[in-house]
């Protein structure tokens, strides 16, 4: 998962020494930084100040456009970098509950939107698959090395997961330690093995829980697999009103590895369903 950046078209160096340059040249620096060094200094700019000096005469029609093009453009930037962090979760890095339902909903539209248009075309069914991902017995790393500890760990598995799904597969923390993955185009048994190979590859790695001490901790993961196939949405209006349905087939099946012993991922079936229906 990238991390966030800057985007300051203003703290650019390459660029920045370029608007300084036009800065002094049509005089908005004495005009208006007045003196300012640095180029952050103009981050400050409005389109009324420019507008301001062209009516006045101070700048040219051309050095007007050029400054309101830079501020649109940098306005637009900094807009992105905002939404991203409304998105992202600061912690580990992954996208947030909040962006997993926009793209729950998202990708269930481009399913059934793909099964509508090129369905009669393909042999294979178009699918859509869901993880829910939850460390076994985390409460324990809290109580035994303290919340930091914790925290590295959630930072480590955020970075496990992320590295052993693909590059348009999507992974989200969807709330204390557990983690949602979508995986589009993928059914439910290839699901079934992404989740199988994410719980061996955080067996096999300890996470480091005290540096001083030189501690580290070994987790297991319980998760659950469930999936949807385009045709299944072909009636659907709406493809959103599935998403509650799908997180709880994930969510059930995770419950059901979770009473199963732990340390597995388990696929949904109506099995599982009659199963859990009759412990409750």
């Amino acid at each position: 998962m990238k991390t966030i950046n800057t985007h300051n078209l203003f703290l650019n160096p390459a660029f920045g020494r370029r608007v300084q340059e036009f800065a002094e040249k049509s005089e908005l620096l004495p005009l208006i930084a007045k003196g300012r060094k640095k180029m952050q200094d103009f981050s400050d700019l409005k389109p009324e100040d420019i507008l301001s000096l062209f009516k006045q005469g101070k700048i040219t029609e051309n050095d007007a456009m050029f400054w309101l093009g830079l501020l649109a453009v940098n306005a637009e930037e900094k807009a992105r970098e905002q939404e991203q962090l409304a998105t992202m979760d600061s912690l580990t890095q992954v996208y947030n509950r909040r962006a997993f339902i926009d793209n729950f909903a998202k990708e269930l539209n481009r399913l059934r939107n793909k099964h509508l248009q090129v369905q009669k075309l393909l042999a294979e069914p178009m699918t859509l698959s869901l993880v829910m991902v939850d460390i076994d017995f985390f409460k324990k790393i809290n109580d035994s090395f303290g919340h930091l500890a914790g925290d590295q760990v959630l930072k480590g598995l955020a970075e496990i997961i992320t590295r052993e799904v693909r590059a348009t597969d999507l992974v989200f923390r969807y709330g204390g330690e557990e983690f949602a993955i979508l995986l589009p185009d993928t059914d439910r048994q290839v699901a079934l093995e992404v989740a199988e190979r994410i719980n061996q590859s955080v067996k096999n790695i300890p996470f480091m829980v005290n540096k001083r001490l030189n501690k580290k901790a070994s987790i297991t993961l319980s998760l659950g697999v469930a999936g949807i196939e385009g045709k299944d949405l072909e009636d659907v209006k709406v493809p959103e009103i599935m998403i509650p349905k799908l997180i709880k087939k994930a969510d059930d099946a995770l419950y059901y590895a979770k009473l199963n012993g732990r340390d597995q991922a388990v696929m949904w079936s109506k099995k599982i369903k009659e199963e859990l229906n009759k412990k409750n």
